[in-house]
């Protein structure tokens, strides 16, 4: 019997109909922005996601960093679970790449409450690191796969607008959230400021994910993924 590899779901690997279709796609020049599956692709992911655009990124990691420095400036701050990936297990991505700081809600696996994120956001004094954003892992790995209610989400987006906070899904294993509850990606996602998602999850691409938003947000976003690129 061959065992099942259950360390990651980034282990699942490309169906043969997957390898036939990478090998048979039409390509072009993406650093001159004419590929047309790229263009393609990222056209149905924002429709799929209910943003006014998207943009194909190499991993889920570089998704959820582009999104933190477009909406951040060094300084400020950012709430977030204990368990969140983009604290956890981005190499220090935040404070690396975006110089800002972390400010975590212990939770209960990987999800909190609008009340909690109202009592950590920083009042407007200079003495205070400015708090930015908001970011709701769902999927949470850390927490074993725990799902947020809609409501919740939508909760901690009321209390975000309130104090000018951004909200970003680290969506990595939305679609696993989707399939358990029979919600639709936009169910969560009316709910947020930008959202990203990962191809190699469960889907069994070999590499990608994707970074949705506003179009000006996702035109910072392919800046700093050009940054990126340049300094690897």
């Amino acid at each position: 019997m061959t065992p099942v590899d259950l360390r990651s779901d980034t282990v699942t690997r490309p169906s043969p109909g997957m390898r036939a279709a990478i090998a048979a796609a039409e390509v072009g020049d993406d650093v001159l922005g004419d590929d047309p599956t790229v263009i393609r692709l990222q056209e149905r992911m924002a429709g799929m996601l209910g943003q006014e655009a998207a943009l194909y990124v190499p991993s889920g990691s570089m998704a959820n960093q582009v999104a933190i420095r477009s909406v951040t400036e060094p300084g400020d701050e950012i709430i977030c679970a204990e368990a969140t990936h983009s604290y956890n297990f981005e190499a220090g991505g935040p404070a690396a790449l975006s110089g800002v700081s972390i400010r975590p809600i212990p939770g209960f696996r990987g999800v909190f409450t609008a009340a909690e994120v109202e009592a950590l956001v920083r009042p407007n004094n200079v003495h205070y690191p400015r708090s930015r954003m908001v970011i709701i892992e769902n999927t949470n790995n850390r927490g074993g796969g725990s799902i947020w209610p809609v409501e919740q989400v939508a909760e901690i987006h009321a209390v975000a607008r309130r104090h000018s906070l951004h909200v970003h899904m680290d969506g990595a294993r939305l679609m696993n959230a989707c399939v358990a509850t029979g919600r639709q990606p936009t169910d969560y996602t009316q709910h947020v400021d930008s959202v990203s998602m990962c191809f190699s999850k469960g889907l069994g691409a070999p590499i990608g994910s994707i970074v949705g938003g506003p179009r000006p947000f996702v035109t910072r976003c392919h800046r700093f993924r050009k940054i990126g690129r340049a300094h690897v």
